[in-house]
């Protein structure tokens, strides 16, 4: 039977195993919305563009599979494009499919036409319009293998209504004839080259990118860890190398003769690689499977244009070669060396732990938190100041950030995606009040598919990393435009139906969070903090 161009759009979705479309409704999708009824595919509707593909992330970052959302033309599709850079710096597999203005207008001043491919295209892996419904399956393959391979990131279709309304007879899928390119081998001189440079070293350090730090291809650099005696540190913080979740092991990078970035771009987060973060003898080795992200000057002494996991596994085959090289003692005392700075607390950390002191310090917030993230909880965690005190205070086996992007506001719907993903596993979301106000309406979106998120606000009436920085930069006297008010939060969940509660001593912070849990709702504990500078630990920082 024939079939329209959303039909065939669908089928192609649920045949590559997609099943949940985050997203929120408009007219240029309506055709997808009707195709998507009674078939194994989920829409989850949410109140924002943006928390749509928030939530696509979250899915790719948890399950390695591409998340999809699915936006309207014009105004709908520019809403999601924070949400795509936010994804795009994450290295997060997703596709976001736009309904489009008809094609057949295009250029007419059709309604809500704008150059959508061209807004996506600086945010995205790749972009492009589908001009014709016989090429939508095909579209939707690649756009979705896209995602994944190499460094993963987020991809666009834009979707004209007049393609997705068309019905075309029914295509025999064609069989792909050529293998795809395999990034697997790589020149074993390069291989060699790479293991002679981590041999001769005497600290060499391997950094990792946000892709490289999510289990799935962590394990590859934990084996070249293991066998070389190499420390390896996943870096995925705007804060870069002041990223306080580092703790100690800051200070350590300055001390790195040898530094491997395994799909870890040379940028701002490690100001470039220069003096006085980075020794200045210090030299780097690049593998990335990205060629425009490859340096090759100094100090970059070697690039490597592979696909990074692959590679790392051929070289830690063949570093059995450093067991019982004369450096690998050396090599083990500067791995301990570095894995004690960044498991170490400052001293004072621990009265404040304890501290009764109303507001509640931060770290009071993490030492009643951390008993019920070991509870096999994911750990999902927005920027500003107390985003860095929970990131720095706390320990947990799954972890959700809001990214190299330095972007807040993701947090909420990041745990929406994660209570999707992992069901039975409680679902921590730490945020500030000021980020609380992006998404707070996505827990209407939390009740009606039942996902009981807690979120944990830390509430000081204020931006307080924008204050803090003018503080430094200005002095305490001219601080403007961060003001707050001490807003109950936990109010307006419990008007939307959810579980609220406000905490102001710390005694009550354990008590709170268990009935949170017990009450099985979405839930919001708004927590009085102290409205305390980030943690840094580099030295004369």
């Amino acid at each position: 039977m024939p079939k329209t161009g959303a039909e065939l759009l669908i089928e192609s979705l649920i045949a590559a195993g997609v099943k949940h479309l985050f997203s929120l409704s408009g007219n240029q999708i309506l055709s997808l919305y009707d195709a998507s009824i009674g078939r194994d595919i989920n829409l989850i509707h949410t109140r924002h563009e943006a928390a749509a593909v928030h939530m696509a992330d979250g899915w790719g970052r948890l399950t390695e599979q591409p998340g999809v959302a699915l936006l309207t033309a014009g105004p709908g599709h520019c809403n999601a494009i924070s949400a795509l850079y936010g994804a795009l710096m994450a290295e997060s597999p997703m596709l976001l499919l736009s309904g489009h203005s008809p094609h057949a207008q295009i250029g007419t001043g059709a309604f809500q036409e704008v150059d959508q491919v061209g807004v996506a295209k600086p945010v995205t892996k790749a972009a492009w319009l589908v001009e014709n419904p016989h090429h939508l399956e095909e579209a939707v393959t690649t756009a979705l293998a896209l995602a994944c391979e190499g460094r993963p990131g987020p991809v666009h279709l834009s979707l004209p209504t007049d393609v997705l309304e068309a019905t075309v007879s029914p295509q025999l899928l064609q069989e792909r004839t050529g293998a795809a390119a395999s990034t697997d081998a790589v020149p074993s001189s390069d291989v060699d080259d790479i293991l002679q440079h981590l041999t001769d070293a005497k600290r060499p350090l391997i950094l990792v990118g946000p892709a490289m730090g999510r289990p799935l291809r962590w394990t590859a650099v934990e084996q070249l860890a293991e066998v070389g005696g190499i420390p390896a540190l996943p870096m995925e913080s705007p804060r870069g190398i002041n990223d306080p979740w580092l703790h100690g092991a800051t200070n350590c990078l300055s001390q790195a003769d040898l530094v491997l970035l395994a799909g870890k771009k040379l940028d701002f987060s490690l100001r470039f690689g220069q003096p006085p973060f980075f020794s200045e003898a210090c030299r780097f080795i690049q593998i990335d499977a990205d060629a425009s992200q490859l340096r090759p000057a100094e100090p970059v002494i070697l690039t490597v244009h592979a696909e990074p996991t692959h590679i790392l596994r051929q070289i830690a085959a063949a570093a059995q070669t450093l067991k019982g090289s004369e450096r690998e003692g050396q090599r083990d005392a500067w791995r301990a060396e570095v894995t004690a700075a960044r498991q170490a607390t400052p001293p004072e950390w621990e009265q404040l732990r304890s501290a009764a002191e109303q507001p509640i310090h931060p770290l009071r917030v993490c030492e009643a938190l951390q008993p019920f993230l070991n509870r096999d909880a994911v750990f999902v965690s927005d920027g500003g100041e107390f985003g860095q005190w929970v990131q720095a205070g706390m320990e947990a086996q799954q972890r959700l950030i809001n990214g190299p992007a330095g972007s807040i506001g993701s947090s909420i719907p990041l745990g929406l995606a994660a209570k999707l993903a992992h069901p039975q596993r409680p679902v921590f979301v730490f945020l500030g009040d000021g980020t609380f106000g992006y998404h707070a309406m996505e827990f209407d979106t939390a009740l009606r598919y039942q996902l009981p998120i807690i979120a944990i606000v830390g509430n000081d009436a204020r931006w307080n990393a924008e204050h803090q920085l003018q503080i430094q930069n200005y002095g305490e006297e001219r601080t403007i435009g961060c003001e707050l008010l001490p807003s109950r939060y936990d109010k307006v969940i419990e008007a939307l139906g959810g579980h609220g509660e406000f905490v102001g001593h710390p005694d009550n912070l354990t008590p709170a969070v268990e009935r949170a849990l017990a009450s099985g709702l979405p839930a919001c504990i708004n927590i009085a903090i102290e409205a305390a500078a980030a943690p840094t630990f580099r030295a004369n920082s």
